[in-house]
């Protein structure tokens, strides 16, 4: 477990220089973006001064509400602002980075328009965090309810996948119909960049100590124990496995681990499959088919009890009961059936036109 990579450390006085500079720098950025597209010059100064202007007054927001009392003026600092770098954001990053960009290599090779998709990138990464988030919330609204604030501090984790995947998918649907694209082949385009940031972000996950395992024999290799810090500590000592002291949890599965893996198979195989697929449509079938059963067995080993079941609302003699799924295990169900129905319909429909012509 590794929360905080590192800190990056400014003295006082040149925070509020420093932080312009940033800034400018994104304003800068967007502005190029926007030149290279071909935009007037008009449209290339407004983009850099909205940007600029945008971070920079994002920044002053920031430090008002995430710092220290006392140090929450970014312009009467009193002593060096501490901006920690977390491990899960900055993998969170990482992984839409890398799958934004393999995506438009993907649509490259392809022949699909790399724009529009580096473009519906930014829509999906943008729907996939709040999808993500709102379902996470909705399942743990006992604890949030009690600090709302916490409701916006997504770098300590807390993003469900299948919410955000929900949200990406509608908003694919509403992307794609408004620029009138066909939504399969591109979805076969995103369908393996999906996987591989995924395993990426699963990797923040365990940095950031959540979506935590079930207990396993002390003496299993992968066993993971985690520091009095972490959710799964502060878990099992709530629910008396574990007794105040204690140097670490007991050992557990390291389920984010299981699921990164998975997810790196799963992209293999899509990658390997994508040159050879018979319709438009089988790719995303095959993760939707492939993803669901994952996710259902790392599941079942997961320990992290706070997450939710479906049917804890019967009481709790059904709490504990075999048959009473997590919100995600319940969900994929859902997404299995969706991929066999894509799998058999678009084929179908392939055949069909085949036959047609």
């Amino acid at each position: 477990m590794l929360p905080i990579l590192f800190t990056i450390s400014i003295p006082g006085g040149w925070a509020p220089l420093v932080l312009a500079l940033v800034a400018v720098a994104l304003g800068v950025w967007q502005a190029r973006a926007v030149q290279v597209a071909g935009e007037p010059k008009s449209a290339v100064l407004q983009t850099f001064g909205l940007w600029t202007a945008g971070s920079y007054a994002a920044f002053f927001v920031l430090v008002r509400a995430l710092g220290d009392p006392g140090q929450q003026n970014l312009f009467a600092l009193t002593r060096a602002l501490s901006i920690p770098l977390h491990t899960y954001g900055l993998l969170i990053a990482t992984a839409f980075l890398v799958a934004i960009w393999l995506a438009g290599r993907t649509a490259a090779r392809a022949g699909l328009d790399g724009d529009k998709v580096t473009d519906l990138s930014f829509w999906l990464l943008l729907s996939g965090m709040v999808g993500s988030r709102i379902l996470f919330i909705i399942v743990n609204w006992d604890d949030y309810s009690k600090d709302l604030t916490s409701v916006f501090a997504f770098w300590k984790g807390g993003l469900v996948f299948y919410g955000g995947f929900i949200g990406a998918t509608a908003t694919a649907l509403w992307y794609t119909r408004a620029h009138k694209l066909e939504f399969l082949p591109y979805a076969d385009v995103l369908a393996p960049s999906v996987s591989i940031g995924h395993a990426i972000g699963r990797l923040g996950c365990f940095a950031a100590g959540c979506c935590w395992g079930g207990a396993c024999d002390t003496h299993f290799a992968l066993a993971a124990h985690f520091p009095p810090e972490s959710l799964a500590y502060q878990s099992q000592l709530g629910h008396g496995l574990i007794h105040s002291g204690a140097l670490t949890t007991i050992g557990i599965h390291p389920t984010q681990l299981y699921e990164a893996f998975g997810e790196l198979m799963i992209f293999a195989a899509l990658s390997f499959w994508r040159t050879r697929k018979k319709f438009n449509g089988e790719i995303l079938a095959m993760y939707l088919m492939l993803y669901a059963p994952l996710r259902s067995v790392v599941e079942a080993l997961r320990g992290d009890e706070e997450r939710g079941r479906a049917f804890n609302f019967l009481g709790a003699w059904a709490r504990h009961a075999w048959w009473n799924l997590s919100t995600s295990q319940l969900i994929s169900v859902g997404i299995f059936a969706g991929g066999v129905a894509l799998y058999v319909l678009a084929g179908r429909a392939a055949r069909g036109s085949e036959a047609t012509a």
